[in-house]
């Protein structure tokens, strides 16, 4: 509740308000659009009555009337209000209309041996049901945030919705215009005189309506197409001398209806009473249906409303907005709605976007209610079905005939698969294969990608390990096949993982046949599966890797794992994809660090000569200095023994230039979840930190030494004291850093080439 010392604000705010409404270039604009599109609400309730009461239920169309014109106006006033956006119009909508109209039918025929009165106040319950349940949701949906996580709808599901919605509503359209369903017998009478000049007329106008309102845009065009179509069926019964009354008998118009009946009745005590709730059980499945078919719709149509006008809107707001005009709306005995997205486009291509365009909306609903039903008697069949089939007729155009062109061949089978269930079982059954069949569609289709980003052998894909020998690479240059490396991707799960254990297999298939045609071929011994790109594992994949272990234990190979998550590492542990106290299991941070320990275990086993320590003396000598300048050099050197583990370049410490004499130290990059990536590792005779010494932003984070350590630093004051003093010295070094990076680029540009 607002507070006292609140009131003064919100009475400040309704003030400048109605200021704003005053101008006349607002209520102008307002009046309108507003005017316009409470007619256009108009029109289609007085459609969706017709459809929804027919056949049995034709008897209390005025009652029907009354509901969808009262549903009509509560939609349109409650969510002019309470709209993000300024100018959204909402009304009831077609798609749950024509599940509304098939639930009516099925209470009405399930109840055809009660009293009138009950079936109808049982279908006007549960009409007034479904609002409730719909708002509830919605309302529910936008109070807990959900909408972020709602959005997403696989488009041919929508497609096949769109779809079975425009066919109903061309069977309904046959309904309104013959008061017969289609059916078998029915397409034996279609050309029968009477049935003929029933539905022709009305197909007349709904061509009419599609070519109009395509043809020009504005506004105005379909009220007047409807107009001039209500004066030409008129007319042709002035021409072919047909009196109303004959006009009435043959079917062409709506009625006979008592005289002075109220249109809006909602339901009493004493009517509900009367409500046959078990026939409204019955259709639990077309309730669910139209609840999931306007959050659908709603869904929708914000997407599209926010494209058009520019501007994001919250999805829980808009919720919430229409959650509660379906609530009060059903509380009032009536349909629920959802936003209508021609008639909000509308407001605002007429620069309409003011909450008293909305409230101006409700007038004609409300003079509608107020005139009673006398007029109902005077409305052409004809006319009212040739809106129903102008908007199936859209839908079928739009995704039986635009959408093949437009989606893939299995998108497209989807939609006609969704509408012929539609058709066959119901709402509820088409959407909900469809959404199998989009699932199972995705499922194959992911299940075709390479979930292996990148493979390489050790061969041609080395760690970033800098302190080879020359005998060192060229012996893993030689034997580096031995490495099999997968940088993995994507969602491990049943539709991908065989793959992989396919790759390691076809590997070792590789392997077996290159040893029976030569004695030098080299067996495969490391198997590393990089997890970065990874972002999760199902099962499947955990017995995959459990496959792939045993398989490493029975053709003698090391796996090898890096960056795996935590939630992965767990996963594979449970299920018996690790083996941590085994030889044939490894996991380490890193790809770099998983590459090295393979590189260092061929090396081992090679037991090449270890060659003697250098001084840096001779390190420097060998690199990129003479013996002289040597001697003159070292003294602008400050020695540093350091233990393992230990920051060159923390916060407070001066950038230095640091050779290394004996040890060895990692190059990181911290990620943002904590762990490092290994750019390198660098050892005796390397430099570091050349980016720091000329204060440029550095690749890395951390440089961290490995082993313990002797380095010699070169610190900047030293090095402006040789610039002053020994320029000869400073031109090599220069010079040394050059090549070194230009090493660097070499070896990144090869690392890339492998990538791809």
């Amino acid at each position: 509740m607002q507070s006292f010392a609140d009131r003064p604000a919100v009475a400040t705010a309704l003030w400048q308000r109605l200021q704003l409404w005053m101008q006349p270039e607002v209520w102008i604009a307002s009046l309108s659009a507003g005017l316009v599109t409470g007619i256009i609400g108009v029109i289609r309730a007085i459609s969706y009555a017709s459809l929804i009461f027919s056949g049995t239920l034709a008897l209390h169309l005025p009652t029907g009337l009354g509901m969808t014109v009262f549903s009509t106006g509560m939609t349109l006033g409650v969510v002019a209000l309470t709209s993000g956006l300024p100018g959204m119009i909402a009304t009831p909508l077609a798609a749950p209309t024509t599940i509304l109209a098939l639930m009516a039918a099925d209470i009405a025929a399930e109840l055809a041996e009660a009293d009138a009165e009950v079936a109808l106040v049982t279908v006007l319950a549960a009409i007034a049901l479904s609002a409730l349940l719909t708002g509830s949701l919605l309302l529910i949906l936008g109070l807990l945030r959900q909408g972020d996580r709602i959005r997403f709808v696989p488009y041919p599901v929508v497609g096949g919705f769109m779809a079975g919605t425009g066919w109903l509503l061309t069977k309904g359209f046959v309904q309104i215009t013959t008061g017969r369903p289609l059916d078998a017998a029915l397409l034996g009478d279609l050309a029968q005189p009477t049935v003929l000049w029933g539905w022709l007329p009305g197909v007349g106008f709904a061509i009419a309506l599609l070519i109009a309102t395509r043809r020009w845009q504005q506004f105005w065009v379909m009220p007047a197409t409807l107009l001039v179509c209500t004066a030409s069926f008129f007319g042709a019964l002035q021409l072919a001398d047909i009196s109303l009354d004959q006009a009435r008998a043959a079917g062409w118009l709506l009625g006979p209806f008592p005289d002075g009946s109220q249109l809006w009745q909602p339901l009493t005590v004493s009517a509900i009473a009367q409500i046959q709730w078990g026939a409204i059980a019955h259709q639990a499945d077309s309730l669910v249906t139209v609840m999931f078919v306007t959050l659908l719709s709603l869904l929708l149509s914000n997407s599209s409303i926010e494209l058009i006008v520019g501007r994001d809107l919250s999805l829980n707001r808009e919720m919430k907005s229409v959650g509660l005009a379906n609530l009060l709306s059903g509380f009032g005995s009536g349909m629920g709605g959802t936003q209508a997205l021609p008639s909000t486009l509308l407001v605002n291509n007429l620069a309409a976007n003011y909450r008293l365009t909305g409230l101006i909306a409700v007038l004609p609903s409300i003079a509608v209610l107020a005139l009673g039903s006398a007029f109902l008697a005077y409305l052409p069949k004809a006319v009212l079905g040739s809106l129903i089939l102008y908007l199936g007729l859209s839908l079928l155009w739009q995704w039986l005939y635009q959408a093949y062109f437009k989606l893939p061949l299995s998108d497209y089978l989807t939609v006609l698969v969704t509408l012929v269930l539609i058709d066959w079982v119901g709402f509820l059954a088409g959407i909900t294969v469809g959404f199998v069949i989009t699932v199972v569609l995705f499922m194959y289709r992911y299940s075709q990608v390479d979930v292996a980003k990148q493979v390489f052998s050790g061969a041609t894909g080395r760690s970033n390990t800098l302190n080879r020998t020359p005998e060192q690479a060229a012996l893993l240059a030689q034997q580096g096949d031995q490495i099999y490396a997968l940088e993995l991707q994507g969602f491990l799960f049943f539709g991908t993982a065989n793959y992989l254990l396919n790759k390691v297999r076809d590997r070792l298939t590789q392997s077996a046949t290159a040893s029976e045609s030569t004695s030098a071929a080299v067996p495969l011994r490391y198997v590393v599966i990089d997890f970065r790109q990874v972002t999760g594992l199902d099962s499947s994949a955990v017995l995959t890797f459990n496959k792939i272990l045993k398989l490493a234990r029975q053709e003698n190979f090391t796996l090898v794992l890096t960056n795996l998550l935590p939630e992965c590492e767990q996963a594979l542990e449970r299920g018996q994809g690790l083996d941590f106290g085994s030889d044939r299991c490894q996991v380490l941070t890193d790809l770099d660090r998983g590459l090295a320990w393979c590189e260092q275990q061929i090396l081992t086993q090679a037991d090449l000569p270890a060659d003697a320590p250098a001084s840096l003396s001779a390190l420097l000598e060998q690199q990129f200095l003479t013996s002289a300048q040597v001697a003159r050099f070292l003294p602008y050197l400050t020695a540093h023994s350091v233990p393992a583990g230990h920051s060159l370049y923390a916060e407070e410490q001066p950038a230095n230039l640091y050779f290394i004499e004996s040890g060895q130290v990692d190059v990181l990059l911290e990620l943002e979840d904590g762990r490092t990536k290994r750019l390198q590792t660098c050892a005796s005779g390397q430099l570091l930190g050349e980016m720091r010494f000329y204060n440029k932003v550095p690749l890395s984070t951390a440089v961290i030494t490995k082993t313990p350590c002797h380095l010699f630093a070169l610190t900047p004051t030293a090095y402006q004291q040789m610039q002053a003093t020994d320029p000869d010295l400073v031109t090599a070094l220069q010079r040394h850093i050059v090549e070194l990076l230009c090493d660097s680029l070499i070896r990144r540009g090869e690392q890339l080439r492998v990538m791809q």
